[in-house]
């Protein structure tokens, strides 16, 4: 069977190639700027500025470190990006003396104008597009993440009880070889069907609309959208068939990343930044503090309360934000194997786990961290 497409003025959700162009601006960009002229603060960058980030200075008195620029995907963000915004809040970012702002991005393009413009030093960027950056050339490297492995769900309509079920139905998914479709294809090739045995639909950043609407059968949401989605259109019978963070274990999703020309002239700014951030994670992973992150997590994603509070829930009991740098290299090597079989990178191209991680700068950041007491 075919794949159509149904178009929506949705674009909530980021594709590979949009983050494999914005890595491999950011890489150009800190060539033509290495010499620490025209950086972020030349540019106003095209998206939705975190509040609060000026004026901040170190606790110990010590100078003020240079601003850190940080573009997060998704306008609102989901559940799953909050750490930096947490960060922000809490104070974080403050105490270790570096102010940062948070851009959100509503389009590719904006992310692109941005980069080129010199408005980010930091892009959080999902791991496959950060791996294929590399084996292009780019010389970016990654040294934490806001979520390891995998926090998307697939859902799917009443009529659908087990893979097996499937089987010639209509499948919502972004384009082949994209995020969604990937993942749908790991779920219905476990119980042995092949995509001649289904149809795809392409609905990018709107499958939840599509099934509820009765135009497909599954989709791949975050939890914290699957759950609304499933609020939102109670007569479809929409449930959770599979959580893809146990269906593929070893996919690791997302990581902050830097050009080294961005490294080697803010080190000492990344490594703040990045303490800030494992302070957060610790705040967020303490359930003592679980009423505050949902209530800055709800008013940031824009969904309902209870169904945040339930997300922070599965983030607590599956344990799905980083205990350590959340950078393991046997994630790695499956997920760049993974854009190998999917044609994304030739296989003499894909780079070595070293060549994509710098793990130096969360060792740097979580002594840090541990000295502050967070």
């Amino acid at each position: 069977m075919g794949m159509s497409e149904a178009r929506t003025p949705r674009t909530h959700r980021r594709q590979h190639t949009v983050w494999l162009a914005l890595l491999l601006a950011l890489t150009l960009l800190a060539a033509a700027c290495g010499d620490g002229e025209g950086g972020a603060e030349d540019a106003t960058p095209e998206g939705t500025p975190a509040d609060g980030t000026d004026d901040t200075t170190a606790a110990d008195g010590e100078a003020e470190l240079e601003e850190v620029v940080v573009s997060m995907p998704v306008v609102p963000p989901n559940f799953v990006m909050i750490q930096p915004w947490v960060a922000q809040e809490q104070g974080f970012f403050a105490d270790f003396g570096v102010p940062v702002e948070i851009v959100t991005l509503e389009t590719g393009v904006a992310a692109l104008r941005g980069a080129q413009a010199g408005s980010a030093d930091v892009a959080g960027a999902p791991t496959p597009a950060l791996i294929a950056a590399v084996s292009e050339g780019a010389d970016v490297r990654a040294y934490y993440t806001y979520s390891p492995g995998l926090e998307a769900q697939m859902v799917v309509t009443e009529d659908v009880e087990s893979c097996e079920d499937l089987e010639g139905k209509v499948l919502g998914v972004d384009e082949i070889g994209g995020f969604a479709e990937v993942l749908t294809r790991f779920v219905y090739t476990s119980c042995g069907l092949t995509q001649d045995d289904l149809e795809y639909q392409s609905f990018p950043g709107a499958e939840g609309q599509a099934m509820g609407q009765g135009q497909a059968a599954s989709g791949i949401l975050h939890i914290d959208e699957a759950q609304n989605i499933i609020r939102q259109f109670p007569d479809a019978g929409l449930h959770v068939l599979e959580n893809l963070w146990e269906t593929v274990p070893l996919w690791h999703y997302a990581a902050y990343a830097s050009p080294q020309e961005i490294i080697d002239a803010k080190r000492d700014s990344l490594v703040a930044f990045t303490a800030g951030n494992i302070c957060a994670t610790r705040f967020m992973q303490n359930t003592d503090n679980r009423d505050e992150v949902v209530q800055i997590a709800a008013e940031l994603t824009e969904v309902p309360e209870d169904i945040v509070a339930d997300t922070y829930d599965t983030f607590i009991e599956d344990e799905i934000w980083p205990s350590d740098n959340g950078l393991t290299e046997d994630m790695f090597v499956f997920t760049g194997e993974q854009q190998v079989e999917l044609g994304n990178i030739e296989e003499g191209d894909l780079p070595a786990y070293e060549d994509v991680v710098d793990l130096s700068i969360y060792e740097d950041a979580a002594a840090m961290a541990d000295e502050q007491g967070c």
